[in-house]
């Protein structure tokens, strides 16, 4: 792949689709020597040869990667990301689907907790993550299902604008420009292993002829999800997070039979942890005192009906 992409003339690749944010990139790339250094199209640091075999080697032997994709909006995040999914996908001959790309918190906990060996999500940056969540949820969440990842075998790709740093990564992408009419992606790697002072230091660069890689039928299936999810979005029909954890405490409270019996919070906890592995531990926190107050709103206050059979003995 990578002497192909050598002989690519780059003067035709931007930064994204707002004259605004091309202009403030390109200054700030003046301001950053080394990053203009990795960059240069001769000598500078081309890791794309070495990407793709990396792919390659995780795919066919079923290890997994989790990559975090960032940038500016219109800066081709998502469309690098399916294109990766699309080599990983053909690599590993799985066929994808459309539910392998998630939008939501609720499709990321359902999307993981039935996940099949070898397969590639993708982490959609979207409202239902970035309004909803945070993106310190989506950092615990990817944390505490890290160790399902790797026994699992599977692999992520997370889109995001928000400074997610995290040691979970392999690797971080930015992308930085693009050519939309050889559909070609240009992004940044960043060396995860070298944090300092919560930034990730640049190692070099990777040309991805993402078009190539595209799934013909999951891309107008993703276009028709993004459409509908935006109209979702605008007409205020996405849940908000207080919403979730209303009906994710009501499925609890039916499934286990806690309308008849009361729990006590210790043994919510513990159902709860079985029940959602994947959840952060501040989600699984505020879930359960949604269900404590759901249990009040039941059962009333158990010191208030021991009051009131104390009171009842001590009566003649």
């Amino acid at each position: 792949m990578a002497p192909i992409m050598d002989r690519i003339d780059l003067s035709g690749l931007r930064l994204s689709h707002s004259p605004m944010i091309n202009a403030m990139h390109k200054y700030d790339g003046r301001l950053n020597p080394h990053l203009m250094e990795i960059l240069d199209p001769v000598d500078g640091n081309n890791m794309t040869e070495v990407f793709f075999k990396d792919l390659e080697w995780r795919s066919k032997k079923e290890h997994n990667v989790v990559i975090e994709i960032k940038g500016v909006r219109g800066s081709g995040k998502s469309y690098l990301a399916r294109g990766i999914k699309g080599f990983m996908d053909s690599t590993r001959k799985i066929k994808g689907n459309i539910k392998d790309i998630v939008f939501t918190r609720q499709e990321f906990i359902d999307g993981y907790s039935t996940a099949k060996l070898g397969t590639t999500f993708i982490i959609d940056e979207d409202f239902g993550f970035q309004t909803q969540t945070g993106s310190m949820r989506i950092r615990e969440s990817l944390m505490l299902a890290e160790q399902a990842f790797r026994i699992e075998e599977i692999s992520t790709i997370a889109c995001s604008v928000a400074p997610t740093y995290s040691h979970l990564y392999d690797y971080y992408l930015l992308a930085y420009d693009y050519n939309v009419d050889l559909g070609l992606n240009r992004a940044i790697v960043f060396n995860t292993s070298q944090l300092g002072i919560g930034l990730a230091r640049p190692a070099g660069f990777i040309l991805f002829p993402t078009r190539g890689f595209l799934d013909k039928q999951i891309e107008p299936q993703y276009i028709k999800k993004k459409k509908e999810f935006t109209a979702m979005v605008k007409s205020g029909k996405v849940r908000t997070l207080q919403e979730d954890y209303d009906a994710m405490a009501g499925k609890c409270i039916k499934k286990f039979g806690w309308e008849s019996i009361k729990p006590t919070e210790r043994v919510v906890r513990v159902y709860l942890k079985r029940e959602y592995p994947y959840m952060a531990n501040t989600e699984q926190a505020e879930l359960l005192d949604t269900i404590m107050v759901r249990m009040f709103e039941i059962h009333g206050s158990s010191r208030g009906k021991k009051k009131d059979e104390r009171e009842k003995m001590a009566m003649p």
